[in-house]
C-alpha cells in the first residue's frame, strides 16, 4: 500500500489543469497596462526621431516594444499563480507573508524568469537583427542597446511579475485586508 502526500496530489491535479485556468481579467489588464507604459517609454528612448517627426517609424521594433512586455508579464503572472497553486498543498502559511525579496529569489521564480528572458530575448534579437539586415544589408548597423533590452527587460519583468502574482495567489487573505490607520 502506498500513500501520496498532499503535495503530490496537488501536483498531479495541476498537470491535469490547463494553463488557461490561471488567465483572468486582472492578469490581462495588468499585462496590458505594463505593455502600454513600458512600450511608450521604450518608443521614446529607441525611436526619438520618429517621436519628433524627423525619422520614419521602424514598425517591427515599435510592435515588439508593446507585444513583448504584454506576453512576458502575462506568462510570468500565470507561472506565479500556478506555482502558488502547487505550493498551496504545502505547510500552513505563517501569519505574515514572507518578504518580497524572499519571494522573488525562491519558488523557482529565478529559473523561470531566466527561461522567459532567454526565449523572448532571443526572439526579439533574431527579429530585430533580421529586420535591420534586410533594411540596410549590413550587420554592423545593428545597435547593441536594443539587443541588451531584449534580454534584460523580459528577465526583470519576469522576476517581478511572477513574484507579485505568486504573492497575490498565495497570500490572498493577507494582501486583501484593508490597512487600518491609527486614530488620533
Amino acid at each position: 500500500m502506498t500513500t501520496t502526500s498532499s503535495y503530490e496530489t496537488k501536483s498531479e491535479q495541476l498537470l491535469e489543469l490547463r494553463w488557461l485556468q490561471f488567465v483572468n481579467r486582472p492578469i490581462l489588464v495588468r499585462s496590458a497596462v505594463v505593455a502600454v507604459v513600458l512600450g511608450s517609454i521604450l518608443t521614446l528612448i529607441n525611436q526619438p526621431g520618429w517621436v519628433a517627426g524627423i525619422d520614419p517609424l521602424q514598425l517591427l521594433p515599435f510592435i515588439l516594444v508593446f507585444l513583448t512586455p504584454f506576453a512576458v508579464v502575462m506568462i510570468a503572472q500565470i507561472a506565479g499563480a500556478g506555482q502558488a497553486y502547487i505550493d498551496s498543498a504545502g505547510p500552513v502559511l505563517p501569519a505574515t507573508p514572507e518578504g518580497f525579496a524572499t519571494t522573488i529569489t525562491s519558488h523557482g521564480i529565478p529559473a523561470r524568469a531566466l527561461v522567459i528572458g532567454a526565449v523572448f530575448g532571443s526572439l526579439n534579437a533574431i527579429l530585430s537583427v533580421a529586420a535591420e539586415f534586410s533594411r540596410s544589408g549590413d550587420f554592423t548597423a545593428v545597435q547593441i542597446a536594443p539587443l541588451g533590452q531584449a534580454y534584460v527587460l523580459p528577465l526583470v519583468f519576469g522576476l517581478v511579475s511572477q513574484a507579485i502574482s505568486y504573492r497575490r495567489s498565495r497570500y490572498p487573505a493577507v494582501t486583501s485586508q484593508p490597512r487600518h490607520s491609527k486614530s488620533l
